[in-house]
């Protein structure tokens, strides 16, 4: 009986020894990390403060743009009467 409360001792032993390296370990590489998480946030920042002005330019031309494409299915008809049109002027 006193050989299965040494092992229970010897057990709860390695089972905190493992937990608290565990947790050291976990924050050791929480630091070691914590400088690219931070690089990353900043480059992030630059690439959405850089990207949204062409956006916005791009999303303006776009509303410009949209009444030809809303009429661009029926170019080849509009095509086709244009020529129709000028072989029948002549």
């Amino acid at each position: 009986m006193l050989e299965l409360a040494v092992l229970l001792i010897l057990f709860a032993g390695f089972l905190f020894t493992f937990k608290v390296l565990g947790l050291i370990f976990k924050a050791g590489f929480f630091f070691l990390t914590l400088p690219f998480q931070i690089l990353g946030a900043a480059f992030g920042v630059i690439f959405v403060i850089m990207v949204l002005p062409f956006a916005a330019v791009i999303g303006a031309i776009a509303m410009l743009f949209a009444p030809i494409l809303a009429i661009s299915p029926l170019l080849p008809l509009l095509m086709v009467g244009l020529g129709l049109y000028l072989l029948t002027r002549s």
